[in-house]
């Protein structure tokens, strides 16, 4: 009996520190589409400098030349070149009775969303468990890049010829 719940903790706590390992792993983030502008699928994501330590996250053709991220417990950061030692983190930007939303990467650990923040979904997938987020967008918008947008419940997005609705994968 104490054989049994020994071999049963033991391989709880190694289950437990193969997911913290896993979350901390660095990736790359890719593009695959499920609606919309096909020309968005497998691009890669890295930041545009906004302002003073802001950025949008875009994407282009360069595997190479993309940032790199990881999951920090539910918390989505950025290696943001040259500055290693500032934790960048991904976050919602909230739009009133919108159908979708901006993100921004800002300096710190970023915001949980009432407790929620981002997870792996079917291995890979990055997904946000905030009650509001239904997925991720990218358009060809304001910088004249592709760039990422997260959609809104309760508004169903009518993808526009300019747009995608996709999935962001993890690829190490």
């Amino acid at each position: 009996m104490r054989f049994t719940v020994f071999v049963t903790a033991a391989l709880a706590a190694f289950t437990m520190s193969v997911e913290a390992l896993r979350n901390l792993q660095k990736f790359k983030v890719q593009t695959e589409v499920i609606e919309g502008n096909q020309k968005f699928d497998g691009l890669w994501a890295s930041l545009y400098h906004t302002g003073a330590g802001t950025a949008d996250v875009y994407f282009h053709n360069n595997r190479t030349a993309a940032f790199s991220a990881f999951l920090n417990h539910t918390q989505f950061q950025w290696v943001y070149t040259g500055v290693s030692q500032i934790p960048y983190a991904l976050n919602l930007q909230y739009q009133t009775y919108a159908a979708w939303g901006p993100l921004e990467v800002s300096p710190g650990y970023g915001s949980d969303y009432y407790g929620k923040g981002f997870v792996f979904k079917n291995g890979n997938q990055i997904v946000d468990k905030f009650e509001e987020w239904t997925g991720w967008l990218v358009c060809d918008w304001w910088h004249q890049v592709p760039q990422l947008f997260w959609t809104q419940i309760g508004a169903k997005v009518k993808v526009i010829p300019s747009c995608a609705k996709v999935q962001l994968i993890a690829r190490t």
